[in-house]
């Protein structure tokens, strides 16, 4: 409510404002309207640069998009959203380098403690597409210490497993699903984690879990595939990795489609072969 306020009483102001102007004289009323539309225009011309951008990358064109915020980014003023979308875009694009750049002094700029936790862990993001691992995690371990977030706990989660640190991994993982058991970052991170340290069962029963709430990447499939393989449910593991072969890679992803297109020609190949075997001996 407070917040609202503000706003609220400059725009009151305005009012006054034009209303005076008018009974002064019809023409500096619209003289003033103008001017007050040309002022609004040019203040929020950062918001219409990224409106183009976003309209841009909707479509694919990345480079377009890249340009429209890159312009929203430079406008005086420019929202902090936007310049945060700029770096995302920047690692979308493989520029984590040039994003690293945009995200740092947002960190000493921003005053909302929700942005500083988004610049923080995209600019964490940033250092490890650049293979700064150590600095990746050491950053989002110093920001959960001072303000608990889901988007810190499934983007430092993720890390972890990454690196490698499989039993540490698991711990914070846990953790992390106590403070949000709804996210699904948080619970793909646990899925992985089971399977990476070869806890099939409990990988499956988190994947099938994570499956009803429909995954956007192909990450989630392609790990279930491999985790169903590994209890020996090849035909499940099939209908896993056809649908991760559907779906786009996120960013930091260990995989490629190369990598899942491949393994899904062995898991049909074993599958063949199984049930040539199984007639063979009917």
């Amino acid at each position: 409510m407070k917040a609202l306020i503000k706003p609220l009483l400059v725009i009151v102001g305005i009012i006054i404002i034009v209303i005076i102007a008018f009974n002064i004289s019809i023409w500096i009323g619209f003289g003033l309207i103008a001017a007050i539309f040309v002022f609004t225009v040019y203040t929020s011309r950062a918001n219409l640069y990224a409106l183009r951008g976003s309209r841009a990358f909707a479509k694919g064109e990345t480079p377009q998009a890249l340009d429209w915020y890159k312009k929203a980014s430079n406008s005086k003023p420019c929202p902090d959203k936007h310049r945060i979308g700029y770096g995302y875009l920047l690692m979308r694009s493989g520029d984590p380098k040039q994003a690293e750049q945009v995200f740092k002094p947002l960190l000493k700029a921003t005053k909302s403690r929700d942005t500083l936790v988004q610049a923080q862990s995209n600019l964490a993001t940033a250092y490890w597409l650049q293979g700064k691992r150590d600095e990746a995690i050491a950053l989002l371990t110093d920001v959960l210490k001072e303000y608990k977030n889901t988007l810190v706990y499934g983007n430092l989660g993720y890390f972890k497993i990454l690196h490698g640190d499989l039993e540490e991994a698991l711990t914070f993982n846990l953790e992390a699903s106590t403070y949000n058991a709804d996210d699904l970052t948080i619970q793909d991170n646990i899925a992985l984690n089971y399977y990476e340290l070869g806890q099939w069962v409990l990988a499956e029963e988190t994947y099938q879990k994570l499956m009803l709430k429909a995954p956007k990447y192909a990450e989630p499939y392609y790990y279930y595939a491999q985790t169903l393989r590994q209890l020996g449910k090849t035909n499940e593991a099939i209908e896993q990795i056809n649908l991760a072969a559907t779906k786009t890679l996120s960013f930091v992803t260990p995989l490629t489609k190369e990598q899942i297109e491949q393994d899904a020609l062995r898991l049909r190949a074993r599958e063949t072969e199984l049930s040539s075997a199984a007639a063979n001996n009917s």
